[in-house]
């Protein structure tokens, strides 16, 4: 069963946030390994995209996506420009 956000529980709000921390540090990794940033290059890039805001909305569901998967959206935002606004779109 879906998660209902306008009714979450404490322990719902608990695995979201815990998820959500998980996949930022495993995208981080992943922009110091790939992209061949520093700790602070790969953190100050992540939390300045619109990717990063789909992993605040617990409605847009990237959260429980792999972290390759999330990748590919912060891929796409830096190499494109285009960034993640149509999922974006799409979560609301």
């Amino acid at each position: 069963m879906p998660i209902d956000f306008n009714h979450i529980t404490e322990e719902e709000q608990r695995n979201f946030e815990f998820l959500r921390e998980r996949r930022l540090a495993q995208l981080a990794a992943l922009l110091m390994e790939e992209g061949d940033l520093s700790f602070t290059d790969a953190f100050h890039k992540l939390y300045n995209s619109k990717t990063y805001e789909l992993l605040n909305n617990p409605h847009s569901g990237l959260y429980i996506q792999s972290a390759r998967y999330i990748y590919s959206y912060l891929e796409n935002e830096m190499g494109k420009g285009q960034t993640a606004n149509k999922a974006l779109q799409i979560s609301r």
